[in-house]
């Protein structure tokens, strides 16, 4: 009887089909897949793991990722700005004082009408405005 060999060699790959990485444009061996479309995963020497086709697909969604940071970075600064108004003016201010802040009422992240009065929520409060008497009540939410 013929006995195998217990470590048989490795082929080297070969790219003479010319595949490439969808992302990365990195060569793809012929003895994958035919279906193989991206790079395999992969860990540099910092741990970072690279993943071309992750990365592909996120960049399909990074625009909206970009305006939603942009979002939040308002709502942040406006919150701040709020907290300062509250330090320094209390909580019933006029229309003045948040223009002098830099406070815009209009960027808000929900708002209503009830009884002639706005209601504007923002990141930790909630602002009241009677537009007839140009006064708005701070009101801070948990």
């Amino acid at each position: 009887m013929k006995k195998k060999d217990q470590f048989p060699e490795k082929k080297a790959k070969t790219y003479h089909l010319g595949r490439v990485c969808q992302n990365c444009g990195e060569p793809i061996a012929d003895q994958d897949r035919a279906t193989k479309t991206h790079c395999s995963r992969w860990r540099d020497e910092y741990g970072v793991i690279h993943d071309c086709r992750r990365q592909k697909h996120a960049l399909k969604t990074q625009p909206f990722d970009d305006i939603l940071l942009d979002f939040s970075s308002v709502q942040r600064e406006t919150k701040r700005q709020i907290e300062k108004i509250l330090a320094d003016h209390g909580n019933e201010v006029s229309t003045e004082v948040f223009n002098a802040y830099n406070v815009k009422l209009g960027e808000n992240l929900n708002f209503g009408y009830h009884s002639g009065l706005l209601y504007a929520e923002f990141l930790g409060f909630r602002i009241i405005s009677n537009p007839k008497l140009n006064t708005h009540k701070i009101i801070k939410n948990d």
